[in-house]
Order: C-alpha cells, then structure tokens, then sequence
C-alpha cells in the first residue's frame, strides 16, 4: 500500500514509530547500555517517554514504550477509519 494522502503519511510514520518503539524495547530488554543502536533510539525516545514514565508508578519493569506504541497503534487505527 502506497501513502497517497495525509492520512496514509500518518497511519505509516505511526507504524514506523510503532516498529522502531519495539525494537528499542527489546534492545533495553536484551543488550542494555551495550548497544550502540539503544543508545541512539534512546537518545531519541527519552524525550518522547519522558512524560509517560513521571505518570507511571515505579516499577521494575518500563511500562512507557508500551503505552506509547498503544497510543501510536489508536492514532493510526482512528486516522484510518476516518479515510474508510
């Protein structure tokens, strides 16, 4: 499926982030500090995850990339029932 429209470019760069979210998520699960490639995405998320980790309750596990790709997944589920 091509983007062709807005609302395409929105329901593909939510995907995208979605994907890249999971990998970053897995990568903080796995390698850690390690990694040179959580290092970046972590430079790139911590300000994004920054507001969702001060509502979270402290936890030993981070429940803030899962909220966010729930979020991104809802953006692009409502974006494209609205393109229908």
């Amino acid at each position: 499926m091509f983007v062709t429209d807005k609302i395409g470019l929105i329901i593909a760069g939510c995907n995208v982030l979605t994907i890249v979210l999971v990998i970053y998520l897995f990568l903080e699960i796995v390698a850690g500090e390690r990694s040179r490639l959580f290092i970046v995405l972590d430079k790139i998320f911590t300000p994004i995850l920054f507001p969702l980790r001060r509502v979270a309750p402290d936890a030993r596990f981070d429940y803030a990339p899962i909220v966010l790709a729930l979020i991104l997944q809802v953006v692009s589920f409502i974006a494209g029932r609205g393109n229908g």
